[in-house]
Order: C-alpha cells, then structure tokens, then sequence
C-alpha cells in the first residue's frame, strides 16, 4: 500500500513529461500520427558531445574531477549540491550529518530506500567501503588524498548510520564528499570497486567505445522521482575540436556540446567564433558558473619589502585594472563576468557576501591612490605565464599592463615558467636579487570552491605548499585555526564574512573574473540546471524536450 502513492506520483509526472513532449512537438510542426517523430521523450537519446573523456575508466578512484564528465551519470554522492552550487540535502545520499563536539567524529545518516542500480540496498558498509577506498595509497582522485591524511577509521552500527573518526578535527570534510570541491561518489561495497560501473545515479551503464562514445539508459527507479531521466538513453561522443561540435550541434548530430570548457585557452588573436555563432543560430548558450577565478597575486610575503605591502599601492593596482575590456577582448559574455568580493571568495564559497561588489574600475581614483603611495617610479613586474595551459593569460597580462601605465606605473611584463614563478615565492619567504620592486603574477585561482577553509591554509598561511600572496602569514595562520575549531557553520560563515570584508578592504589581491563553462543546446530543450563551480556536474537528466 505504502507503494501505491509513489507509482501513482511517478505516473502522473511521466504522463506530463510525455503530455509537454506532445505539445511542443505540435508546436514545432513536427507531429504526424504515423511517424516516427510522434515517438515520447523516454523512447529517446540525448546526445552531448564532449571535449574529452579523460581516462575513460568507470572507477572514479583512477582519474579525478574531469572524470566525473564520462562516468559522474551513473553515481551519487553522498553530500548533495544544488544547482547553485552549496550544500542542499535533496541532492545527496546522506539525509545529514553530526560533526560532534569538535568536528573531529562525524556521524552519518544515509536516506531510506535507495538501491543499487542491480536492486541490491545501499547501507552504511556502502559508505564504509568506499571511504576506505578513496583512501588506499595508489588511488588517484585530486582529494583521495585529503581523505587520506585525516582518515582514522569508520564504524557501523547500523544499516543507515556510518561513524566517521578523524586522526584530528576537519570542519570542513564534507565538502569532500560532495561533486564541487570532491570527486568520490558512492561505490558498491559488493563490486569491489571494479570498473562495471554500477552507482545508485539517475543513468545505467548500456555500452560504450573507449575513445569514441559511451551510452547509459534511463534509471527509471531512481531514488529522486523528480529527477528521474526525461529520455531513454544519454549518449557522450568524443569531439575534441570546438569547431567540430558546434557544426555538429548545427547540424543537428548532437543536442548539446561543450563550446568552451573552463579548462580551455582563448586567445585574443583567433576570434572564438564558436559562441556567436552558435547564439546566433538560434541555440541556447548555458552552462555551470564559477568554474575558475583568475587572480592577480600579489607577493607580499615573498617580498616583504615590496611595494606590494603598501595599501595605497595595492588600491592604485586594483581600481586601475578594468576587467571589462579584458572580457569584451578576450572572452564572450556568456563565458566570464567581473569578479566581484576579494579574490578568496566566489558565489560558491562560505562566507560570501553578495553586498561586496566588484572593484570597479575607477582610474582618476587609482592615480590618486598611486600619488599617495610609496611609489616613485620603480619597475614593476608582472611575472607571465600561461596557468594550467590557459595562454589567453599572458594576452590579459598585456592588457594589465597598459592599463597600469595609463595611471602611470611604470610596468613590465617578464615572461616566466609556472613553476619557477611559484619556487620564488614559495614554500617560505626569500629575497631574489632580480624581482622588481613590486612583483605580481596573474594565475588561476581554483577557490571558487566551498571549502574556502583550503584557500586560506593555500594562500594566507605558513604552510610549506602555501603561495604566500598575504602580507602577514602568521595572523592567517591564527585565522585558521580560529576558523577550524568553529563547528557551528552559521557562525562559521559570520567570520568568514568579516574576513572577507578584511581582504577586500586591504585589496590583498585583485579578482579579475570569473570564468564559466559554456554549453550551447538546442532551443526545444529545458529545465537543464548543472552544478555552478564544477564542469563535472552536468545533470543531464533534468533535460526534457523532443531531442532525438
């Protein structure tokens, strides 16, 4: 009996997925009563062409978080996200968790009734099982070893409740097992942790081609009624070319296709004509936000006896930057936006503040903070080099540096390796006998995440891997652990507020903007809504529409 509410509820929702199917397909003209196209959504594929499959495993334990792209359909995790990008419970395994005292022993509570895509229940030696996993020395997923470090072990004591014990407090672990800052899905503890793919997600492993596609089938039992997939089947084809997706997309090969990943480069001297095109085609441009910031860093711990170290100065750098003209240059609309807060912070972050705006560009005010500065026309450097591939960098370096000059700074742009950039200003402060007074370096800046706990060990502290882009690094090493041993999140997130009030007054470093992922769909698809801050994300089965 208890049966019959839920079949009823999953029947009225199908019968008006495949009742909105009918009408638009009327409204496209495209229904006849014996032709194939009056076929409804659920006996349909949904095609999306990718930029690359990574490492084509269904073991997310061997890859990392571009993985997720190819195999994230077929798994959950145990931390839901919504759309937005912040914990929200409807979306995950867990019904919730208990930090403790400390947030050192973590009690959680998996939901009733879900089931592995083979029937079998999913239990607490799921979560047991896995953790352990993510764990073991040769997994490879970017925070296995963040779990690692902190594991303890993990108990049972019943079917539903999962105890996890920390080696010393983590206030900030869960955001690890969710799909923006993590990337370890729930694994079947009786698959061992093979490569077959089985999950609890919204699709099931049907077929694939290492190197070409991979296809899943609706999960029509899926545990979220409301997400369960609008079409039979979702089809992931290789293409790594943009301009070979968006003629594909054109051409009616695929109904969605990456157009830039975050991850891509631009360039300002070969028009990326994809997005336009695309747009003015008459497709929906979309996509998760926030995937990436980038950041000009200022190394004021590095260099303690830099200009960086001089507010006024910092201020003249900051407003005299105009992110604006770097977007309309360099980027489509739909791909960037102007950062806005301090650099550390994003949307996605705890602690920020929508009232914090972006810097604006304001010259005549930059100059005056310049003639109030220590600054008397030294050299400063911005150090150059293309961040994780993206060479559009070293292009927007260009731009800084002209809008520097214009509020009359003297600049230089040195062109520099990534690596050497970061062995001169980390682990420890050092003095190099060629670095300008005043050195910069413009990189991404991957804090978009929730977890902003790990961008201030990353950059405010002393920590031997920190980037030292903070001007007194044993007080953001008081700010950690002052914030670490906050357990209550709402208090939390108030102090992490007033610190992002702090950086963003002392413009200890300059946001630049925000980068997206974008998308581009066909125009009689909807109610597509991925996860903001991560590319991997992508919900594909909250698609509806008459694609085929």
């Amino acid at each position: 009996m208890i049966l019959q509410p839920i079949l009823r509820s999953r029947a009225r929702r199908i019968f008006a997925r495949r009742l909105w199917a009918f009408v638009a397909l009327l409204m496209l003209g495209a229904v006849a009563c014996d032709s194939e196209d009056s076929v409804e959504p659920l006996d349909r594929t949904l095609t999306v062409a990718l930029p690359s499959f990574w490492a084509e495993t269904l073991d997310p334990s061997l890859d990392g978080q571009p993985g997720l792209q190819y195999h994230g359909p077929l798994y959950d995790h145990l931390v839901g996200v919504g759309p937005d990008g912040r914990f929200n419970h409807r979306y995950g395994l867990l019904e919730g968790w208990d930090p403790g005292e400390d947030a050192s022993t973590y009690t959680l509570t998996l939901k009733e009734g879900i089931k592995w895509h083979d029937g079998v229940d999913v239990t607490s030696a799921d979560i047991a099982f896995s953790i352990n996993y993510y764990a073991r020395e040769d997994a490879r997923c970017a925070v296995c070893p963040v779990l690692a470090g902190v594991l303890g072990r993990v108990e049972m004591p019943d079917s539903r409740t999962a105890v996890l014990h920390l080696k010393s407090p983590h206030v900030s672990i869960m955001h690890a097992f969710g799909p923006v800052a993590g990337d370890m899905p729930l694994l079947a503890a009786h698959a061992d942790g093979s490569d077959g793919g089985l999950g609890t997600g919204p699709w099931k492993m049907f077929a694939r081609s290492p190197g070409e596609w991979i296809e899943f089938e609706a999960n029509t039992e899926y545990w979220d009624e409301e997400r369960v997939p609008g079409f039979a089947r979702l089809r992931l084809v290789l293409a790594p070319q943009p301009a070979d997706r968006a003629e594909m997309l054109k051409r009616g090969e695929v109904d969605m296709t990456v157009l830039r990943p975050s991850g891509r480069p631009w360039s300002i001297d070969e028009p990326q004509g994809d997005v336009p095109s695309v747009r003015d085609a008459g497709f929906v441009i979309d996509g998760p936000k926030y995937v990436n910031t980038t950041v000009m860093r200022l190394f004021t711990a590095s260099e303690p006896d830099s200009l960086n170290n001089d507010l006024d100065f910092r201020k003249a750098l900051t407003l005299g930057i105009d992110s604006a003209r770097i977007i309309d240059a360099v980027y489509e609309p739909e791909v960037a936006e102007i950062a806005a807060g301090s650099a550390l912070f994003s949307p996605l972050s705890d602690g920020y503040d929508p009232e914090l705006p972006a810097y604006p560009y304001d010259p005549v005010m930059a100059r005056e903070s310049l003639l109030a500065s220590a600054y008397t026309g030294e050299s400063v450097v911005i150090f150059s080099a293309p961040s994780y591939g993206l060479t559009e960098l070293i292009q927007i370096n260009e731009m800084i540096a002209e809008d520097l000059r214009d509020i009359g700074i003297n600049v230089e742009v040195r062109a520099a390796g990534y690596t050497d950039i970061l062995a001169r200003h980390s682990p420890r402060p050092q003095q190099f006998d060629d670095v300008a007074p005043a050195p910069l370096f413009h990189g991404v800046n991957y804090q978009t995440w929730p977890d902003i706990l790990g961008g201030i060990k990353r950059y405010l502290t002393t920590d031997p891997a920190a980037l030292l882009t903070y001007h007194d690094l044993e007080r953001g090493d008081r700010l950690f652990d002052e914030l670490s041993a906050i357990v209550d999140p709402v208090e939390r997130d108030e102090r992490l507020r007033q610190l992002n009030r702090e950086m963003y007054e002392e413009y200890w470093a300059i946001p630049v903007v925000w980068r997206h992922e974008v998308y581009g769909l066909r125009s009689d698809l909807s109610g597509w809504a991925p996860t903001n801050g991560t590319a991997s994300d992508l919900r594909l089965e909250t698609v509806q529409g008459v694609a085929g």
